[in-house]
């Protein structure tokens, strides 16, 4: 199937203007804003982890680390650092985290998100409540075992004097960090917020159609492509008319980029830039292309379905699995032999593939709905030859992944057309 992913970013002869964005917050290694405020806010700022930041303002919020398909994630990982934070949920501030090796595997797949994090967010909850109650103990020169946390607040019970996160946020950002397996947890009977039927984060956003996903986004002076592939894997352009396509209305080029074998990766094709994805899409329609199917041109599903049909007459068939075997069958009993045949199917979402880029002064900043970001980062460090600590990769919600977006070919597509276009 020819696969054409939307993809957006700079235009050829100009870069984009437009800042990076920032996280803002306290973030070792982060991405700064360039304002003196910010920054000094960020300084005084509590973040014991990159799950969890605490302003003197009294604003808590909570990061989730990995990308929101839909399943509640984005919802559900901030809930179990509340939990064991002592904080209400009304009152937190719920955050997409970026793609950031501290925070560990950030991969959505295979609805084990919650039973891979569970027991290290409440750890990382309690941490950070632990750092608050020593701090407000050290405040008051008081037995830590004489304040406890609740709401968001440290109390002294024996003189009644009560410091919120807020007020404690910068005394508990100079403590050390204690070992995540020497603090208490909760007993589950003690829950406030895990158990609770909680709306989802994104909830109100989605239904006014506000821009979450990786299609939603915009920048100024973004320009729009196509990338056009050979219907058969690792196919090669073997012939093209660009300046055909180059003069349609809408269009700022068209050119060939080389890849490689492999699929999750660059592969060669066509992209395709214009001004809206109408003209390109129009483009790609109005292409004429040869292609060199190599090696792959006679695979078919009906070339499939033979070789599994050879395979289970030959002795290659190998049984997988056997539950018990059916001993007395009736007198008057029929055997029925027959072998069902499922064509591959497309992992289609809702939301198509895309990926929107900026490339300026050798770093790339991106907007990815990728159910694997850092593997989408590993990918276009790769492909693109340049450091790590070059690329900010943003993770989006996503409208659908299936699996189909933990590949994140459309992600190394878009990074290379941004480079080309201004590097």
């Amino acid at each position: 199937m020819n696969t054409a992913d939307s993809l957006t970013h700079t235009d050829r002869r100009g870069f984009f203007k437009t800042t990076m964005l920032a996280g803002g917050g306290f973030f070792l290694g982060g991405w700064f804003p360039g304002n003196v405020a910010a920054q000094e806010t960020a300084a005084a700022a509590f973040s014991p982890s990159v799950f969890i930041r605490i302003t003197p303002q009294g604003v808590i919020t909570l990061f989730s680390k990995t990308p929101e398909i839909g399943q509640g994630v984005k919802t559900t990982l901030p809930m179990i650092l509340a939990e064991e934070l002592e904080v209400d949920w009304e009152k937190v501030i719920v955050e997409q985290g970026e793609v950031d090796s501290r925070f560990g595997g950030q991969t959505a797949g295979g609805s084990n998100t919650i039973k891979n994090n569970y027991d290290q967010l409440r750890r990382m909850g309690a941490v950070a409540k632990t750092m608050l109650v020593t701090a407000a103990a050290n405040t008051w020169q008081v037995p830590v075992e004489e304040c406890t946390a609740a709401s968001g607040v440290v109390s002294h019970g024996t003189s009644g004097r009560k410091l919120s996160y807020g007020e404690l946020a910068e005394t508990a950002s100079k403590l050390p960090v204690p070992d995540e397996k020497s603090v208490t947890l909760k007993a589950p009977a003690d829950f406030k917020i895990l158990g609770r039927r909680i709306v989802g984060v994104d909830n109100e956003k989605i239904v006014k159609g506000e821009p979450l996903f990786g299609i939603d986004q915009r920048l100024p002076g973004m320009v729009y492509a196509v990338y056009v592939r050979c219907p058969v894997f690792t196919g090669k352009v073997k012939n093209v008319d660009l300046a055909a396509v180059k003069k349609l209305p809408g269009i700022r080029d068209a050119f060939v980029i080389e890849g490689g074998d492999d699929h999750y990766g660059l592969v060669t094709g066509i992209a395709i830039i214009g001004d809206s994805t109408w003209s390109v899409f129009k483009a790609k329609k109005a292409l004429k292309v040869t292609w060199d199917a190599g090696t792959h041109a006679g695979e078919s599903s009906e070339e499939q379905q033979k070789k599994v049909l050879a395979a289970i007459k030959g002795k290659a068939a190998e049984e997988i699995r056997r539950d018990g075997e059916i001993k007395d069958f009736p007198k008057d009993s029929k055997t029925v032999d027959a072998i069902y045949h499922y064509p591959h199917l497309a992992h289609a979402n809702l939301e198509p593939q895309n990926c929107t880029a900026v490339f300026k002064d050798g770093k790339l900043e991106m907007w990815a709905p990728s159910q694997s970001p850092g593997g989408g980062l590993n990918a276009v460090t790769q492909t693109l030859k340049i450091p790590r600590d070059s690329i900010k990769i943003h993770v989006t919600r996503i409208g659908g992944g299936f699996g189909r977006r933990l590949m994140n070919d459309y992600m190394v597509e878009c990074a290379v057309i941004a480079q080309k276009l201004n590097g």
